[in-house]
């Protein structure tokens, strides 16, 4: 057999169990985010920082050009490397799905939603409730302000893509009733406190020896204090989301929870 031939045949092989694999989870299931952080801080941040901020060996994964890359675009440079550059193909070294999850994380770490496996064909919701809660969601509650899905809202908080398939019922209520117990990895937040007393809270960003970086609670600004002209820089036990579903009547906590269970 021409080795030419045999290679593509290889290739094509490994596609099809690629989209076999893929297509045996959930449509609409959302990618591991907290694998994807695993397998690029054993693997991507050596190059490109904790944070995506570049580094020495690798560009960075936050600015202009790499928020560009359509998602494809994405897995195919971690999948394939770049030619001519320090970025090597990982297709040899890790599976498809890890790559999916690597890429996930990066959209993450993009203040992006993160990657979906497979796509939505139902359309829109019909049912009152999901509809109800949709404008809830966006308008009086405010969620909009820190979560996103579909490309849309904010980034202070966690994408909330397929989070019908990710949390159970009763996960899903512990999350909105008690949102300092499961704060998830990557949206702790910081407290500094400045000369004056004054305290700002935001998302944690970024740290080094001289700065801390954070985002602010509104998810508008980024902004980084200098250690040596604050009092102090300290982790916070408290989540930046408010105690909104607690404020809500019965019937907007049903139409809210029936929302987020379709996402």
């Amino acid at each position: 057999m021409n080795s030419s031939f045999a290679l593509l045949l290889l290739r094509n092989l490994k596609s099809a169990l690629a989209i076999l694999v893929l297509s045996g989870l959930s449509t609409t299931s959302l990618a591991g985010v907290g694998e994807g952080q695993e397998l690029y801080n054993a693997y991507c941040q050596i190059c490109h920082g904790a944070l995506g901020e570049g580094q020495t060996m690798g560009k960075p994964l936050t600015d202009g050009p790499a928020n560009r890359l359509a998602d494809q675009e994405l897995i195919d440079v971690i999948t394939d490397g770049r030619a001519g550059t320090g970025m090597v193909a990982w297709e040899g070294s890790l599976s498809e799905v890890e790559i999916f999850d690597i890429a996930s994380y990066i959209r993450n770490l993009q203040g992006k939603p993160a990657l979906i496996l497979g796509g939505d064909d139902s359309g829109p919701s019909d049912d009152p409730n999901v509809i109800a809660g949709e404008m809830l969601f966006n308008g009086s509650a405010g969620c909009a302000t820190c979560h996103s899905y579909d490309d849309q809202g904010g980034s202070v908080g966690p994408s909330l893509d397929g989070l019908g398939s990710r949390l159970s019922d009763d996960a899903l209520t512990q999350a909105l009733t008690n949102p300092s117990a499961p704060i998830v990895s990557g949206y702790g937040a910081k407290e500094v406190e400045q000369e004056d007393g004054t305290i700002v809270r935001g998302r944690y960003r970024n740290d080094s020896e001289l700065a801390v970086q954070i985002q602010s609670e509104d998810g508008r600004r980024w902004v980084t204090y200098f250690k040596e002209r604050v009092t102090a820089v300290r982790d916070s036990d408290e989540s930046l989301m408010p105690d909104t579903f607690a404020n809500l009547g019965a019937s907007e906590q049903q139409q809210l929870l029936a929302f987020l269970k379709s996402l």
